[in-house]
């Protein structure tokens, strides 16, 4: 699949600055600018240039208190020459194109760009939890058109038909896909307001009544009572089997060719790329379903916790406690504990209850450490060194290391390929069967000769007579009896 650079396509708009505006901080002045001068255009999309200068200082005098910086006009007092400033700055990024007719008569006119920006900003800003109320008639839309008979037959539709039909799917998958983002961005901001609640009868009306009466809850409505998941699951199969159909994504290359003119090679890659992107938006709506039931798990566990944090961490009864003991001490001033066990209401739970006074009452002081020595100990004695140097000696005898495999190795199988079995092996002294337990524990180790590395392996008998332990062969080796294995040399 050919590599498709978004970066390069809007390189000619990255050039010329016509981002730059919405980066700087008086981006919210530009776009109610843009927006206002759109909303003031003709139906040929231009504005007089003076009435475009009115707009843009009625827009500044809205914003008054934000600052301006100096090539917008930020030093100037005059609102009208803040506007001319402000309009060449519009000009200079692109977002309006100027238009002489006449010498009299000058106009500005929206640029596409500019259009399709303001539209995005649009919906970026678009707040209409009511548009979910028809998340359920996207989606049987979507499930009722692709699990119709011959819905991308290519032996039925044409290119052209083919294309649309994929467009439109395509529409429709992606407006089911931000209807459950809203979804989810519904579901936070009720975590953000319940963890902001006061009361616990606020929480509980949150949880209880706010939470399950909002619009988000028609989607997950949807997609669990209208049984909406497997019929998504078969049309699903529709597109996967299409994507992986020749003739279809044949049928819709050519419609793509017509459409776009793009040539065969380009043709087909996008046709398969928006197969794959059909399949893909299908397949995450379950996902993303799944994601949702995860949000409104932790809405429960997080209203749960705040309604306990409330009631019970943070509720009264602290507050009652600490004004039974503020009565009792005032009522009881002067009395002694023992004279206070026989009123009622004040029986102590302790059988012996005693209070520290005076120096008791301290804390108690740190018990010092007993001193510790530090003498040198006195050196070693010649014997004692010298039992210490043989019991080093002892250990290094018995110690497996690759050099003692290696020296087996080259003494046993000194050629590449050798191999050897327990059985031919007759050994009598306890020093070389540990070179055979070293044989065991490593696979290589370095030639003291050559000072290359010497590699075999090991082959135990019990790889194939597993199943049957009674049949491994053992043979005796330096007195001990083990299960019959062999070594073979690599290098």
């Amino acid at each position: 699949m050919a590599f498709e650079s978004l970066g390069e396509k809007l390189a000619p708009l990255l050039l010329g600055g016509f981002f730059r505006p919405l980066s700087r901080p008086t981006a919210a002045v530009y776009i109610d600018c843009a927006n206002q001068i759109l909303a003031a255009a003709d139906d040929g999309g231009q504005v007089p240039h003076a009435e475009a200068r009115q707009i843009i200082r009625e827009v500044l005098t809205h914003h008054s208190a934000v600052p301006l910086e100096a090539d917008e006009g930020g030093e100037l007092r005059d609102y009208n020459q803040r506007a001319v400033q402000f309009f060449h700055k519009l000009i200079e990024a692109h977002w309006l194109e100027p238009r002489r007719v006449s010498l009299d008569e000058q106009f500005v006119l929206i640029t596409p760009a500019l259009r399709r920006l303001l539209r995005l900003l649009q919906e970026v800003a678009a707040d209409h939890p009511a548009e979910l109320k028809d998340f359920a008639v996207t989606l049987r839309s979507l499930c009722s058109e692709l699990l119709r008979p011959a819905a991308l037959d290519p032996n039925q539709l044409g290119p052209s038909e083919m294309r649309q039909t994929v467009r439109d799917l395509l529409d429709r998958v992606q407006r089911a896909e931000d209807q459950m983002h809203m979804v989810e961005t519904l579901i936070m901001r009720q975590e953000a307001a319940q963890r902001a609640s006061l009361t616990p009868q606020e929480t509980l009306q949150r949880f209880l009544v706010d939470f399950h009466a909002g619009e988000h809850m028609l989607c997950y409505d949807a997609l669990q009572e209208a049984g909406l998941l497997p019929r998504l699951n078969r049309a699903r199969s529709v597109v996967h089997d299409a994507l992986h159909d020749p003739l279809t994504r044949q049928r819709l290359a050519e419609g793509l060719t017509k459409h776009y003119e793009y040539d065969e090679f380009t043709a087909f890659g996008e046709a398969e790329r928006w197969l794959a992107r059909l399949e893909r938006g299908l397949a995450l709506i379950p996902i993303k379903q799944r994601l949702i039931d995860g949000r409104m798990a932790d809405f429960a566990r997080l209203s749960n916790a705040r309604h306990r944090y409330q009631t019970e961490m943070r509720g009264r009864r602290p507050e009652q406690v600490k004004a039974y003991l503020e009565s009792a001490a005032q009522l009881h001033a002067g009395r002694t504990f023992s004279q206070l066990a026989d009123l009622p209401g004040m029986p102590f739970l302790a059988a012996k209850v005693e209070i520290l006074h005076g120096t008791d009452a301290l804390s108690t002081g740190r018990k010092p450490r007993p001193p510790v020595s530090l003498d040198l100990a006195p050196p070693p004695s010649d014997a004692d060194s010298e039992a210490a140097r043989e019991e080093i000696r002892r250990r290094n005898l018995s110690v497996l290391t690759p050099q003692r495999a290696v020296r087996f190795i080259e003494q046993h199988l000194p050629v590449k390929g050798d191999r050897l079995t327990t059985a031919d092996l007759h050994l009598r002294v306890e020093d070389d069967f540990l070179d055979l337990l070293a044989v065991l524990a490593f696979d290589r180790g370095p030639s003291p000769v050559t000072l290359r590395s010497v590699r075999w392996r090991v082959r135990p008998e019990r790889a194939e007579l597993g199943p049957d332990p009674a049949a491994i062969p053992r043979d005796r080796e330096a007195s001990h009896l083990i299960e019959r294995f062999a070594v073979e040399r690599l290098s």
